[in-house]
């Protein structure tokens, strides 16, 4: 694995991934692009788009703002998982891909997910991630292990 010019962050916990991937841009001095936010942000009201001019123009006006994430340069930038599954061939070019693997039993309690589907994006993630990296929470010690996981893959 080689630093390129921005991080991909994803996570199947929203919260917590937008948090340390935040926290990690401000530590490396890097801009912080929370991709579903400039999502919504460039689509104004997804919900009226998707109603007035169906799913064929959402999907393809979205895939429009990935394109242009995937171009960020110094940036960290956190995905969550739908979003990296429907553009992995444009987000698998920004390396280092990391994904912040939360416990499945803590995951029950923020994000309901079934036990199959839990594990075929758990196995998706780790496949097509450049590095794993479980955490817990947002806290420090969660943060430090991702510096010194990244330190050692680099």
């Amino acid at each position: 694995m080689k630093l390129g010019t921005s991080i991909l962050i994803v996570s199947l916990n929203k919260e917590i991934g937008n948090v340390l991937s935040s926290q990690l841009a401000n530590v490396l001095s890097m801009h912080f692009a929370d991709c579903k936010e400039l999502i919504e942000y460039d689509l104004f009201d997804s919900g009226a788009i998707l109603e007035k001019c169906g799913i064929e123009y959402l999907t393809k006006r979205e895939k429009s703002v990935v394109r242009d994430i995937a171009t960020y340069e110094n940036s960290v930038i956190f995905v969550e998982y739908d979003i990296y599954k429907n553009n992995y061939e444009l987000l698998n070019k920004i390396s280092p891909s990391i994904y912040l693997k939360f416990p499945k039993r803590k995951l029950a309690k923020t994000e309901p997910i079934s036990e199959l589907d839990f594990e075929q994006r758990d196995k998706f993630l780790q496949t097509s991630c450049d590095l794993t990296i479980e955490v817990a929470s947002a806290g420090k010690s969660a943060f430090a292990k991702i510096i010194k996981e990244i330190k050692q893959k680099l």
